[in-house]
């Protein structure tokens, strides 16, 4: 199983070619994403809409529902991971052993363990030192 972090999915959801063309080499039934990172993204598409709708973003509210439309179709195509108690217990540990890394990118790596996924980020900095996540960098 092959798990997208949220800078790596919003790059493939945006079309760019060379995450596109990477991704199509995994096969689609072993592409995942941690439910963290639906959060994420959904959380960026309200965003996106708030602003929209007071004037303060580039795009039109009709854009902006399109987009938030469209992750939802996104979502559907792929298998989403779950946040289970056994990555909570990993989560809790890795706060005791005070990691520097976002609560965000813990839970994420530890949703990875659990469902023995490898993480596929750009994010080296917040990745390369939790114990027992396999992950792979994407440039």
């Amino acid at each position: 199983m092959i798990a997208f972090d949220t800078d790596v999915f919003t790059e493939i959801l945006m079309g760019t070619a060379a995450f596109v063309e990477r991704a199509s080499s995994i096969p689609v039934d072993q592409q995942a994403t941690p439910i963290i990172v639906t959060e994420e993204i959904i959380r960026g598409r309200l965003n996106v809409i708030r602003q929209a709708e007071t004037g303060k973003y580039k795009i039109s509210i009709d854009h902006a529902y399109n987009l938030f439309h469209k992750t939802f179709r996104d979502f559907q195509r792929i298998q989403i991971l779950s946040y289970t108690p056994q990555a909570e217990l990993l989560y809790k540990k890795w706060r005791q052993l005070s990691i520097r890394t976002s609560t965000h990118d813990l839970r994420i790596a530890a949703i990875c363990i659990a469902h023995k996924a490898r993480l596929i980020s750009r994010n080296r900095r917040d990745f390369e030192n939790i114990p027992g996540l396999s992950v792979e960098f994407w440039g």
